[in-house]
């Protein structure tokens, strides 16, 4: 695979740097919580900041699911938690 050229690379870089990081997600030191519904809200190509995340020593994750607890049997399927991107701080500010 060919490298994105250098101006989607920047576009990508400050779409992360210009969302506040997300506060009560725990991240390595040096580096920021984005969540993935704000790059989505953005209108980000979700793919490509996943390739740029990677590409950048970052990574996806998700945070703990939350579910209500019921008695019972239920058709509902588990819930999923919310994808997030860990990416270091110092690749925000390239």
């Amino acid at each position: 695979m060919l490298p994105a050229p250098m101006a989607e690379n920047d576009s990508i870089r400050k779409l992360l740097a210009d969302i506040e990081p997300a506060q009560f997600i725990w991240a390595p030191k040096g580096h920021v919580v984005i969540m993935q519904e704000k790059v989505q809200e953005a209108g980000a190509d979700l793919d490509e900041v996943l390739v740029w995340v990677e590409e950048h020593g970052g990574e996806i994750d998700r945070t703990m699911p939350v579910a209500n607890t019921r008695r019972g049997v239920t058709s509902v399927p588990k819930p999923k938690g919310k994808p997030y991107y860990v990416v270091p701080q110092d690749a925000l500010h390239s």
